[in-house]
């Protein structure tokens, strides 16, 4: 039987549990490999926070690249595994924490947000908040960027949920100015055509 999760952590750490995990591909996601190959001029190393990190797959690599990786996630299972790519990666560390109550010692404190898969997997009422936590733990120059799916007709059922260009851009232009936006050409699977490689920096 399937279990969907809420935004409750101890649902997540269900699916982790029933070894139903079916949005961790066990490595990172090709337009991330892609796009570090790619050297675009907005992404330096710098500090960098991975919302929702699930397995730490795609915070490992940026890691490996020099980035200084803060993977955050709230299912103790999910940390774990963050945990075992920090014992041999020091770039690298685990924090377990909702994405939408993140410590306030932390605001303003990063280059950089990473996205992948924790957008779509908030109820949508929420996704205001998610834009509130990317702007305060951002420094004033920051850079949110990564992975946005579902880009599918509307419809209740989820997580995922899906959204739409006109719903991302609504949520987001008050607060951030797109920098890239393009449909990733090696996306994973049932991924491909679904989901948006956007970028965007932290309005002055």
């Amino acid at each position: 039987m399937r279990i969907d999760g809420t935004d409750k952590a101890d649902s997540w750490e269900a699916i982790y549990q029933a070894g139903d995990a079916g949005w961790d591909i066990g490595k990172p996601a090709p337009p991330f490999v892609d796009l570090l190959d790619k050297s675009p001029n907005w992404l330096k190393t710098g500090n960098l926070i991975c919302f929702g990190a699930g397995g730490g797959h795609d915070s490992n690599l940026f890691a490996k690249k020099g980035f200084t990786v803060t993977a955050v996630d709230f299912a103790p299972t999910a940390v774990q595994k963050i945990e075992e790519y920090a014992q041999e990666n020091s770039n690298l560390k685990a924090l377990q924490s909702d994405i939408l109550s993140l410590p306030s010692e932390l605001a303003n404190s990063f280059d950089y947000v990473l996205e992948h898969t924790c957008f779509c997997a908030i109820p949508v009422e929420n996704r205001p908040k998610y834009v509130k936590a990317a702007k305060n733990i951002l420094k004033s120059d920051g850079v949110l960027f990564g992975l946005f799916y579902r880009f599918d007709p509307p419809d209740e059922k989820g997580p995922p949920y899906a959204t739409s260009e006109a719903e991302v851009k609504e949520l987001f232009e008050n607060d951030f100015e797109i920098i890239e936006w393009f449909t990733p050409e090696h996306s994973h699977g049932k991924r491909k055509n679904r989901e948006r490689l956007i970028a965007m920096r932290v309005k002055k």
